[in-house]
């Protein structure tokens, strides 16, 4: 069964310190290398503990450092009790197509012999 991981990285509670306004392409291009990193470290954690194969998709590095996987339930545990990671998981990936199949479509001219029937009645 694969199963969809969403990964953080594990950062140590501090005391809330708004951040001082900067320029937003630098932001934008230091999230991205954040992004980046954690994939990166993701990768490192998954060949030096033998899980590639048990990861079967990853996503590209985005504007926020979080890295979704579909995953075995091995590889989940074990990147749960890395240090480095906040590790959590959506659902399993199987239930997906039941939660997001394709409605069939239904001509309007069908529907119009049934309107008087949902019409308010006075």
């Amino acid at each position: 069964m694969w199963i969809e991981t969403i990964i953080m990285p594990r950062e140590d509670s501090e005391p809330y310190v708004p951040s001082p306004q900067r320029d937003r392409s630098r932001f934008v291009k230091s999230s991205a290398e954040e992004s980046r990193a954690l994939r990166d470290a993701v990768l490192r954690f998954l060949s030096a503990h033998q899980l590639v194969d048990a990861v079967k998709w990853m996503s590209e590095p985005g504007f926020l450092p979080i890295i979704t996987i579909h995953c075995t339930e091995l590889a989940l545990m074990k990147l749960r009790d890395a240090a480095e990671f906040v590790v959590g998981c959506a659902a399993p990936v199987e239930t997906y197509p039941a939660l997001v199949s394709p409605q069939p479509t239904v001509a309007p001219a069908v529907l119009l012999p049934a309107m008087p029937v949902f019409e308010p009645r006075l």
